[in-house]
């Protein structure tokens, strides 16, 4: 009788390691809605500033984003990738036939553009967002959900695939544990010598390391990361704005409106209507 042979090797000498890109700060997309619409009456919005970053296709022509003045045409061509925190008019004089995905992403260490990027569509792109169009047009359910969820991702890692940016540093596991615990705890009181002890490094080492890596001190990561999960909340769920403070580590209300409008430009009451008003129009 013939035993199965165990291959215990997670790599060998014929693949490509991928384990140091996983180190390297990317984390999986999370996306919130994917979305269709063959013919939107009024595509018209101004002052669009979501906390999540956005990828927009129009199969036909005729509409346009306006970002610092300069218009950008979506088309059967070209795609749009929008990075968080973003400013621009979506602007319809005819209908849209409009796809689009809301995700969150982060990728320390490296720089984005805070502007909208041109994405050229060619004939792999062309037939992925087929795909997705085709895959909206099913009957609701969890399985054609399941599958809207998947081509999704995949059209998003075709796209960031193909962004010319530089390759982030290999980040040490235990900043990568560090920023994990950020991301999955921001109520807890994420102090310098904390995070030091959980690094298990000195504060000077750890706070120079941190800084190395993701080019910015690790208390500033940290108001930006509750900044921006406590957006993702009042644009995503009805949690009052004293639930939203608390649950994402800022002491008090107060304290939270004053952070937040430093960090986005407004208060999270106005940033919450404006999310409303897009939503329902």
């Amino acid at each position: 009788m013939s035993s199965r042979r165990k291959y215990l090797n997670y790599t060998t000498p014929w693949g490509v390691d991928l384990a140091r890109v996983a180190q390297s700060g990317w984390t999986p997309f999370l996306i919130h809605e994917s979305g269709y619409q063959p013919a939107l009456e009024n595509w018209n919005h101004t002052g669009v500033d979501s906390p999540f970053w956005r990828f927009y296709y129009n199969s036909k022509p005729g509409c346009h984003l306006m970002f610092e003045g300069s218009k950008i045409p979506l088309g059967p061509k070209c795609a749009v990738l929008i990075p968080a925190d973003t400013v621009f008019d979506c602007c319809g004089p005819v209908k849209a036939s409009h796809f689009w995905l809301h995700f969150t992403t982060a990728r320390p260490g490296v720089s984005m553009p805070a502007r909208p990027m041109v994405i050229a569509v060619d004939d792999m792109l062309r037939a992925m967002l087929g795909h997705l169009i085709e895959t909206h047009r099913e009957a609701a359910g969890e399985l054609r959900d399941h599958r809207l969820h998947h081509l999704s991702a995949a059209l998003l890692h075709t796209v960031f695939a193909a962004l010319e940016t530089e390759a982030p540093p290999v980040m040490p596991e235990r900043l990568v544990e560090v920023l994990a615990l950020i991301a999955r705890a921001p109520h807890w009181k994420l102090t310098n010598p904390f995070l030091a002890e959980r690094a298990g490094m000195s504060v000077e080492r750890f706070i120079r390391a941190f800084r190395e890596h993701t080019g910015q001190t690790p208390a500033v990561h940290v108001l930006r990361t509750r900044v921006r999960l406590a957006g993702e909340a009042l644009a995503l769920t009805d949690k009052t704005i004293d639930q939203i403070a608390v649950e994402f580590g800022f002491p008090n209300r107060h304290y939270f409106s004053r952070m937040f409008a430093r960090q986005v430009g407004c208060g999270p009451g106005e940033f919450r209507a404006r999310q409303r008003v897009r939503k329902d129009g």
